[in-house]
């Protein structure tokens, strides 16, 4: 798997705009819940008339989902990556594979937008991001190219760092 010359700025900026379109796509839906609520009546009419209070509830979520959304991509704009880190910190992408193989797995380790994933050198690559407070990242945090790490996958599996950028 072709690993070598990952720009870590670009994946964070498609990241980015992936981020952004999405936010699109949640403050279009919290425009029409919002409106179904405006526009049903306020008062039911019998006990099972509940598409008002289901659009309240809907749009109640939409508008959390909106602001952790709109932190996200505050803190991905001002995040610092480091050039050449030694050890797995945040901001790096890891390659891990089985010690006598080639990389199988590049994780982004960034402080928000886990588990989304992005295509590098022309969709040859997928970089998978995780947050510091999953299972796979504390596995990783603080090993240095070469190290062996168990990942908590089902079944656990053993794998060597390969690559840090």
């Amino acid at each position: 798997m072709p690993h070598a010359g990952i720009d870590k700025r670009i994946i964070l900026d498609t990241l980015i705009d992936q981020a952004e379109a999405k936010l699109e796509e949640l403050k279009a839906g919290y425009g029409a819940a919002r409106d179904a609520v405006l526009s049903s009546p306020h008062v039911m009419k019998g006990k099972r008339e509940v598409f008002g209070q289901e659009a309240a509830y809907l749009t109640n979520a939409l508008a959390l989902n909106i602001q952790e959304r709109e932190y996200d991509l505050k803190v991905l704009r001002n995040l610092h990556l480091r050039e050449r880190p030694e050890r797995v910190v945040m901001g790096c992408v890891v390659g891990v594979g089985p010690d006598a193989g080639p990389v199988e797995s590049l994780y982004f380790l960034l402080p928000a937008c886990g588990g989304m994933e992005v295509c590098a050198h022309g969709g040859e690559v997928i970089v998978r991001v995780i947050t510091s407070g999953t299972p796979i990242a504390k596995a990783l945090l603080g090993k240095v190219v070469g190290d062996e790490v168990t990942l908590p996958t089902t079944p656990p599996r053993a794998v060597a760092v390969k690559s840090l950028v």
